[in-house]
């Protein structure tokens, strides 16, 4: 095989991820070995301006299996139409931007991106928080199954997270650049008589200042120069995941109950992404004036060929 084809084929991820989405749709969808129980319909009627409340209030009683395998039949208040697929829809991304509202304090922007969320660390002022975090991981799990891409997108260590991986320093870059890069210096220089760290950070919660271990005792263990790289990666993880544990957990309770653990795992966190939010809005003209090429140039053949694709 030769031509710019090849170069498709020579790169498997190109393809990588169809593969991995088809079969992950039929394992999702797959009733086992024994038919499962056949689950209501479920009929919610909602307020378009309290989507999130209102389909929270009526799911929460729900089973995980409800709302897996049970039928969304979707009315507005108000509006008349019979749900064929398209009111579903327009429910997932209105509901998919509502939870993101600050008004119930569940999730931060990240520093670098005011479109890409992180679960916020005081959550706990909103009473209901974890409850919330449960029903809107079923909520992403049931567009899953439902082949439905949502309006919403997450830090990294929200996604290496749901597939169970060890977040790294660079997950921090997007979330707070400025300590990323205090952290990047720590391991690039040495730190002997300079700097005087514990293996402890301290919070601020609401005005109470609270010192948190890393490692048993860590307030009186120093970071060295021996020792800094796990002081950097213990902070790292408290600070992505640590910090907000029991929200994230809530989450992932909720996710479980529609998705297993291992059958989205087959996914990287990029791909998961993809599978949760679909393909964004691409700016053709402004994606060519950022390109950089290495070994081509705008006027090669091959990059040609690849833009009038």
């Amino acid at each position: 095989m030769s031509g710019t084809f090849s170069l498709l084929v020579k790169n498997p991820k190109v393809l990588e991820f169809d593969n991995k989405r088809n079969y992950f749709t039929r394992r999702l969808h797959s009733r086992g070995i024994e038919a499962r129980h056949p689950q209501p319909p479920l009929q919610l009627n909602i307020r378009r301006e309290q989507v999130f409340l209102d389909s929270y209030k009526y799911l929460h009683f729900k089973s995980g299996d409800e709302i897996k395998y049970g039928k969304l039949n979707i009315r507005f208040h108000g509006e008349e139409g019979v749900d064929a697929g398209g009111v579903s829809r327009e429910w997932f991304q209105v509901l998919s931007r509502q939870m993101f509202n600050p008004d119930y304090a569940l999730f931060v922007p990240v520093a670098s991106d005011r479109t890409t969320f992180h679960p916020n660390k005081l959550s706990k002022v909103n009473e209901e928080h974890l409850d919330f975090f449960k029903f809107i991981g079923r909520i992403i799990g049931k567009a899953l199954y439902e082949g439905r891409a949502l309006d919403c997108h997450f830090s990294r260590a929200v996604y290496k997270r749901i597939l169970g991986k060890t977040v790294s320093i660079k997950d921090m870059e997007t979330l707070d650049l400025d300590y990323y890069k205090s952290l990047l210096w720590m391991l690039e220089h040495d730190i002997t008589d300079i700097i005087t760290e514990t293996f402890s950070t301290e919070t601020n919660d609401f005005g109470v200042i609270e010192t948190v271990d890393l490692i048993e005792n860590g307030r009186n263990i120093p970071v060295t120069e021996e020792n800094k790289q796990e002081f950097v990666q213990l902070m790292v993880e408290y600070r992505l995941t640590g910090s907000v544990q029991a929200q994230l957990e809530k989450f992932l309770g909720g996710f479980h109950d529609v998705v297993s653990p291992e059958l989205i795992s087959i996914f990287n966190e990029q791909e998961l992404e993809l599978l949760i939010s679909g393909l964004p809005d691409i700016n053709i003209d402004d994606w060519k004036a950022q390109t950089e090429y290495h070994n081509y140039s705008a006027s090669s053949s091959q990059i040609q060929w690849f833009w009038r694709a």
